[in-house]
């Protein structure tokens, strides 16, 4: 039961962490975000985001700027978590030392998950106080509208 319980946290990690890590700024890695997925990547959002927010000319250069220094340590994570699937896809059940191979890429998964969340929330934070007041309220109500039509749509399935 614990190399299941072990293996579903590593999957669930791998789903959670992939989503907004497997984004590259061109929008050019299937991923969530990419050719074919109706998304198009960071710097399509950006335009929206910017377009819907009436950013102003500055605005847009410092987002871009925040973005484009968080480049390296979002590649370096999507990296990371690409070598940890790698190797739980290589991974042998067989193998004498399965059990603790797969808690390792587990708690590395766990890890890089947090550190996703935490270069994120960075990141986000970093572009509101470029903000103003009333880009801030216009950006929480598209986001609660998200949400909303998020549920709406779980709840059909």
């Amino acid at each position: 039961m614990k190399i299941y319980t072990i293996a579903l946290l590593a999957l669930l990690s791998m789903a959670a962490f992939s989503s907004p890590v497997n984004a590259e700024f061109g929008g050019h890695h299937r991923g969530m975000f990419g050719p074919g997925t109706g998304f198009g990547g960071p710097g399509l959002m950006l335009e929206h985001m910017a377009d819907h927010l009436d950013l102003d000319d500055a605005q847009r250069e410092t987002v871009q700027n925040i973005l484009e220094a968080a480049r390296p340590e979002i590649e370096a994570l999507r990296e990371q978590f690409r070598a940890n699937r790698e190797a739980l896809q290589s991974l042998d059940a067989t193998d004498p030392a399965y059990s603790t191979e797969l808690n390792n890429i587990a708690l590395s998964n766990g890890q890089l998950a947090t550190d996703g969340t935490l270069l994120f929330t960075r990141v986000r934070s970093e572009i509101n106080a470029v903000l103003t007041d009333e880009q801030r309220e216009k950006l929480d109500r598209g986001k609660k509208r998200m949400r909303e039509a998020f549920e709406r749509r779980s709840q059909r399935q």
